[in-house]
């Protein structure tokens, strides 16, 4: 078969690597990134993996044009930040399939995999869904859900995500060459919501009101892309790299620092809870817990409270 990739990162490796490996003709239209690390990246991939690739540019009917002369059996799109014309739909829509690395409805969007981690449900999903004229809008023909492990990052899921799509494509692959219908698969009800990029709300450790839970789901989710999640100490920006949640009896008030050494422990609003967290970026460099008496942290000392923060003091 033909098989058709659309993609502006390089979670499309592994699927292309499965396909090739199944002896199948891969076609690659790559838009590149504004990482010039994942676009060498890529370069270097198609260099050893010899199989075709179109760059965008400047021009946005090249990708038409692409589809067109391909001949494409089937189509997939992970990651691709344009709407495909109704027009090209209209003629080659049961062809074209996007990779949506979130469960549908309920996390519509960009970055899927961002909100479902902060959002800290207890199974994380991707699903395959034909392409319409509205983003991550299509009838649903796969999709599948995984355990959140506490050692899931945003980076991880994303890669854990790239490899898992390869069961769909494969199955979707099959349904056309026995010549079945590839069925719409009902959701489970979810309310349909589209959640944009995180912006600097979205990644805010709020002591006052999260508790100990969504911290540290909250870090999962920022982790590495932000390098953690963000708060302040004296008006300095602090990101937390790694949590856990542990008990502390004391009644410190949120956000106070209860115990420091090898570790740091951070009173939480919600009861004997606290965190725990071995790991910070901190003056743009990464420091484990047991540095961070030497960088002025105290027991007793209190992270702020974003509420608490004149803006003039953030960077």
């Amino acid at each position: 078969m033909k098989i058709g990739i659309i993609s502006n990162s390089d979670l499309f490796i592994p699927l292309a690597g499965a396909l090739v490996a199944q002896q199948q003709q891969v076609y690659l239209f790559f838009s590149r990134s504004p990482d010039a690390y994942i676009n060498q990246k890529v370069e270097h991939y198609i260099k050893i993996s010899k199989f075709s690739m179109v760059q965008e540019d400047d021009h946005s009917h090249n990708l038409y044009k692409w589809i067109t002369d391909s001949k494409l059996d089937a189509c997939f799109v992970l990651g691709y930040s344009k709407l495909i014309r109704e027009d090209v739909l209209k003629r080659y829509g049961s062809q074209l399939f996007n990779v949506h690395f979130g469960l549908l409805p309920e996390f519509k969007g960009p970055t899927p995999v961002f909100w479902q981690l902060k959002q800290g449900i207890p199974k994380l999903g991707l699903s395959i869904h034909r392409l319409t004229s509205k983003f991550d809008d299509g009838s649903i023909v796969w999709h599948k859900e995984i355990d959140n492990q506490d050692y899931f990052n945003y980076k991880y899921v994303e890669q854990l995500f790239g490899n898992i799509c390869i069961e769909g494509v494969f199955f979707l692959l099959s349904l056309m060459l026995q010549k079945l219908p590839v069925l719409e698969i009902q959701s489970k009800g979810g309310v349909p919501s589209y959640h944009s990029k995180p912006k600097m709300e979205d990644v805010l450790v709020h002591w006052n009101s999260m508790k100990a839970q969504e911290i540290c789901s909250l870090v999962k989710a920022c982790n590495p892309w932000n390098k953690g999640a963000l708060t302040f100490y004296k008006g300095q920006e602090v990101k937390i790299l790694d949590a856990r949640v542990v008990i502390n009896e004391d009644n410190d008030t949120a956000g106070t620092m209860v115990a420091l050494g090898d570790m740091l422990k951070v009173k939480c609003c919600d009861g004997s809870n606290a965190v725990e967290i071995n790991m910070l970026y901190f003056m743009d460099s990464y420091f484990p817990a047991y540095c961070l008496a030497e960088l002025g942290f105290k027991i007793g000392h209190s992270f702020e409270d974003f509420s608490e923060i004149k803006i003039e003091s953030i960077r």
